[in-house]
């Protein structure tokens, strides 16, 4: 549930920074990477104190937790273009579909790898 709460707080701020960026005028995959870089700082605090209840050392958590982010956001890097080039889906609805099939990998990820830590 906390995840859910999270997640979807730290979505719907990404979502507002990629129709910003839009809105700007910025190429949609630059709206989405710098969309990226913005909600990841705040994403890693929130999902390491209030999802995951890390214990662990930080650096090493945000390290995997880095990995993993990056990789929901290379999968938004083809899944966005394919839809929005192949399938013509406008860009802002394009990612709002990319992002909503890479959340339950994204969680996975970070539940088992990025703050999982050995007793």
């Amino acid at each position: 549930m906390r995840y859910l709460l999270v997640a979807g707080t730290t979505s719907v701020f990404y979502l507002g920074l990629v129709a910003a960026g839009l809105g700007l005028g910025l190429h949609y995959l630059v709206a989405i990477a710098l969309a990226h870089a913005v909600a990841m700082t705040c994403a890693f605090p929130a999902y390491r104190s209030l999802v995951f209840e890390s214990r662990g050392r930080w650096p090493s958590d945000l390290w995997r937790f880095v990995s993993v982010w990056s990789s929901g956001m290379v999968a938004g890097f083809v899944g966005t273009p394919f839809l929005v080039e192949v399938v013509g889906m406008q860009p802002f609805p394009a990612q709002v579909l990319a992002i909503a099939v890479i959340a339950v990998g994204s969680y996975l990820g970070h539940r088992f790898f990025s703050f999982r830590h050995r007793a």
